[in-house]
């Protein structure tokens, strides 16, 4: 293990040229999550038609995935950060202006193109320039990152929801969002294209022949969690719901929503010093289990105190997981083409982004709220039992069960 000043230098090091940037994107993306399934379903919209239109975000996400691997190639980290932060900020400012379920869908659709982008071009800066004894705790930070801005971005998206209407939120969510602009620019580097040169200068570094060459630790690599980012996303819509569903004020739900982030960032530093010292598996199995026992309480809430008690529960299990599907990628990363491969896992975890609004949206219109809760339980059991099985420790060792 690595002295104290090296890893205190390391962290700060990545403070303005990956946390920042992570921070204030999600600022834009927390503000929008308490509150939109709402104003979709107030809007009219039936759970499974909300659902669609949720999903959006994923199918964005897991069809950019390749072309920001490419990009990644082409223009650097740095570009496709810049890049993503304005798709992102221009899509979540225009969802007020419509109520149409393909403009909605376009919108969440090219949100989830730059989201992919602003989270591989930050991953793959780790994974190029942090050694595995520190990748736990960078990218636990990463994730801690973002549960800040969950826990300040559902109350304040609430707020603004009931004191100035959904269209000024969400254009407010977008200027948050672009304000990422600022630490990016600050943390410029001489050769914006030059930060993977190395890379894009070996030959079996290009897209395609990395995805053939890697298939198999992509394909186990990445269903298990992609089965974890279902129920992730699964649990932002949930809640939500829920507490629409008990009659409380978009303000309430997103008090409620921070809650659960609020246990999240109690952990998220253990997280990381747990992972790089006994192993990536010491904190998958307790989290996704614990968030898997607060899916069971939600579904048998009928109380604003239950669903807060589910909230916190599977909050304690996100903050323990919190980086863990990140460091997991970046430790199956090969060195000879880490953003090419990184591109790849993210499309097919993606598909979790899909998978998780639309089990939500079918569920609960079929039989219920808290149907709907019990299959995000079942997912996520299922989930870890393939993390475990299948790909197993690989914070010591990069080799994948098959």
């Amino acid at each position: 293990m690595r002295p104290r000043s090296a890893t205190t230098q390391t962290l700060w090091g990545l403070f303005v040229p990956v946390y920042l940037p992570w921070m204030t994107g999600g600022l834009g993306i927390a503000m929008v999550l308490p509150i939109l399934p709402v104003y979709l379903t107030d809007s009219g919209l039936s759970y499974s038609v909300a659902s669609v239109v949720l999903a959006g975000g994923g199918l964005g996400a897991m069809l950019g995935g390749l072309p920001v691997g490419a990009m990644l190639g082409r223009l650097g980290e740095y570009r496709v950060l810049l890049i993503s932060l304005t798709a992102m900020a221009l899509a979540t400012a225009s969802l007020g202006l419509t109520t149409a379920v393909i403009g909605l869908t376009a919108m969440r659709v090219a949100h989830g193109v730059g989201q992919i982008g602003l989270r591989l071009s930050r991953q793959t800066f780790i994974t190029r320039t942090v050694d595995t004894d520190m990748r736990g705790r960078s990218m636990a930070l990463m994730g801690g990152s973002a549960r800040f801005s969950m826990l300040i971005g559902p109350i304040l998206g609430g707020v603004l929801v009931d004191q100035i209407g959904y269209s000024w939120t969400f254009a407010i969510s977008g200027a948050a969002t672009l304000s990422g602009l600022v630490p990016a620019i600050l943390s410029q580097p001489e050769n914006p294209v030059a930060d993977d040169a190395d890379d894009r200068a070996k030959p079996d570094g290009a897209l395609w022949p990395a995805l053939v060459r890697h298939r198999r630790t992509l394909l186990v690599g990445g269903l298990g969690p992609a089965l974890i980012m279902a129920v992730r996303q699964g649990r932002t819509i949930i809640i939500p719901l829920i507490g629409d569903s008990l009659d409380m004020s978009a303000s309430a739900i997103g008090f409620l929503v921070a809650v659960g982030t609020g246990a999240d960032l109690l952990l998220f530093p253990v997280a990381g010093i747990v992972m790089d010292r006994f192993g990536r598996l010491a904190t998958i199995v307790p989290a996704f289990s614990l968030i898997g026992v607060g899916m069971v309480v939600l579904a048998a809430a009928e109380s604003v105190t239950m669903v807060l008690i589910a909230g916190v529960i599977m909050g304690v299990g996100n903050g323990i997981g919190s980086g863990s599907m990140l460091t997991l990628g970046s430790d199956l990363a090969p060195v000879d083409s880490p953003g090419q491969f990184l591109s790849a896992l993210a499309s097919i975890q993606n598909l979790g982004r899909i998978i998780g609004p639309m089990l939500v949206g079918w569920f609960a219109d079929a039989a219920g709220l808290s149907a709907a809760a019990i299959a995000l339980a079942v997912t996520v059991f299922v989930a870890l039992a393939w993390i475990v099985l299948l790909v197993g420790e690989t914070g010591r060792s990069r080799d994948v069960r098959m």
